[in-house]
């Protein structure tokens, strides 16, 4: 890494500890990303007003895009750019900060070496310079990215983006042997409290009491969009249009910090895999409950021509109320 300087923290964050090594055994990648911080990333609600997310901006990688929320002036979108690869190639994540802060790139459910694993303030927070993670991912299914630096305030203000891992065989099937499907939606479900868009990025690290404990959701999103209108129905790719027939693979990240109800408007589908990780069997469902960062790969197989309504309810952690809810459609033709 370029630059860092000393532990202990940079611009009066604590806890925080910049200087990395240089990342070691390094071999020629198969999918490099390269990856910048945005922190001006206006999100517009269906109410008129405007949160302001960070996220990461695509530096120039391969990344596709996962739809969802506009891009900001430094070129981030939210949800960050998705990642998508195939088990078993050689990945460089290349993050970038030229700025007077820091932040980390952790693939979540990946499993990477320790120096590769991107967990702030136990390995090394990225400061004024690059840093390469390097990992070959060992199991296809549906992970996610997200800064690990300051987690709970920065994972609340958006830094995250899908992590797709296909087996060899391409999109397509699931896995290695697993369902084949013909049509993918994306279902990225959050909260978001505004009071808290107007903290620095070291908010609550020297150990202030700066609410970070009390979270009060305003806003709830799905792929990027406030969910609770209209804006996600009938938008690719998170509302889908299938066929009689076909098989639509809906990948579900639960990226909120509230437990998430979600209801299949009458379908029944298949849960495959969690977590990134294939089921023994497959799990017929109407509605599913997940914690955060829980994930999901499910198919569905619609017979019958018409709307569903997918709806996930956003529920308070301690009382059990229903605090919001996003809704999205799947239309069988």
């Amino acid at each position: 890494m370029d630059g860092g300087g000393g532990g202990g923290g940079m611009g009066g964050a604590c806890y925080v500890y910049p200087g990395a090594p240089a990342t070691p055994g390094l071999v020629t990648a198969d999918v490099t990303y390269d990856l910048g911080i945005d922190m001006q990333i206006p999100l517009t609600m269906d109410d008129g007003n405007t949160v302001n997310m960070w996220g990461f901006s695509d530096g120039g990688g391969n990344m596709g895009g996962m739809g969802g929320g506009g891009g900001g002036m430094g070129g981030g979108t939210f949800p960050s750019p998705a990642m998508r690869m195939r088990q078993g190639q050689i990945v460089h994540t290349n993050l970038s900060v030229d700025m007077m802060m820091m932040h980390t790139v952790h693939h979540h459910g990946i499993e990477p070496a320790d120096h590769s694993d991107g967990v702030g303030h136990i390995t090394w927070d990225v400061a004024n310079g690059t840093y390469t993670y390097q990992w070959r991912p060992a199991q296809a299914g549906t992970y996610f990215y997200h800064c690990h630096t300051n987690t709970v305030l920065h994972a609340e203000m958006g830094m995250y983006g899908a992590l797709i891992v296909d087996p060899p065989e391409g999109p397509g099937t699931l896995f290695s042997g697993g369902p084949t499907y013909d049509v993918e939606a994306f279902w990225v479900v959050d909260e978001i409290d505004s009071s808290w868009h107007t903290l620095p990025w070291t908010a609550g690290t020297c150990g202030g009491d700066v609410g970070l404990n009390n979270l009060n959701p305003d806003y709830f999103v799905i792929t990027g969009v406030d969910g609770s209108g209209n804006s996600a129905m009938d938008l690719a790719p998170i509302s889908a249009t299938v066929q009689r027939g076909q098989k639509l693979l809906a990948r579900y990240i639960c990226a909120g910090y509230h437990p998430q109800r979600i209801r299949f408007g009458g379908l029944t589908g298949k849960i495959y895999a969690s977590d990134g990780r294939p089921l023994p069997n497959p799990v017929s469902v109407t509605e599913i409950r997940a914690g955060s960062a829980e994930r999901y790969d499910i198919i569905f197989e619609p017979t019958t021509r018409g709307e569903y309504i997918i709806e996930t309810d956003i529920i308070h952690w301690v009382t059990g109320n229903v605090l919001g809810t996003t809704r999205t459609n799947i239309i069988v033709t």
